[in-house]
């Protein structure tokens, strides 16, 4: 989306890109350090954190809106628009506990480069299955090549540091951030 069209000039574009980028990348590091010095566990931290986020959310659109909020504006929303939020919503909701439970079950490294290396894997596949997408033959190739990345990392595993409880939740966390992905494909094919 160029800046004309988002209304956001480039330096301010970029700024928010910083942001979303630093609380993205920090999260599961954040969890790692919340798991050594609390009690607290994946699903308490994705909870807390989804609450902070709405916060922020109503205060800035609060502070945005030029008419004051009220309840009942959602009744307005049509239903499929209604299905995409609650399917979304699902969807990163599954995509960041699993992921933090995949952080304290095996560690940071190997609970993100599962997750990170798995989501375009499944994005790709539900794409061609469900929306009927096609891959070009680059595409293929590098989902092979990512794929047996994957599969060294998780069977290479001489030091026992990749644990298959902690690899079976980033994997379900990737495939909470490749649904999500695709309903938002869907959305925006279907206007």
């Amino acid at each position: 989306m160029s800046a004309s069209v988002s209304g956001l000039s480039s330096g301010r574009g970029l700024a928010c890109l910083t942001v979303a980028g630093v609380a993205w990348g920090t999260a599961g590091a954040a969890a790692g350090l919340i798991y050594r010095c609390s009690d607290l566990g994946p699903i308490s931290v994705s909870f807390w954190r989804n609450v902070g986020g709405l916060v922020l959310l109503l205060i800035v659109g609060l502070i945005r809106s030029r008419r004051p909020w009220r309840p009942w504006r959602l009744r307005r929303l049509g239903r499929r628009a209604l299905l995409v939020r609650l399917l979304t919503g699902f969807g990163l909701a599954v995509f960041q506990t699993a992921y933090f439970g995949a952080v304290q079950v095996t560690g940071l490294a190997v609970g993100t480069v599962v997750t990170l290396g798995a989501g375009p894997l499944l994005i790709a596949v539900g794409a061609r299955l469900l929306l009927a997408e096609r891959l070009p033959r680059g595409g293929v190739a590098a989902l092979a090549a990512a794929l047996g990345g994957l599969v060294t990392l998780v069977l290479g595993n001489p030091a026992g540091a990749v644990r298959p409880l902690g690899v079976a939740l980033a994997l379900l966390s990737a495939a909470g951030y490749a649904q999500a992905s695709l309903v938002a494909r869907w959305a925006g094919q279907a206007g």
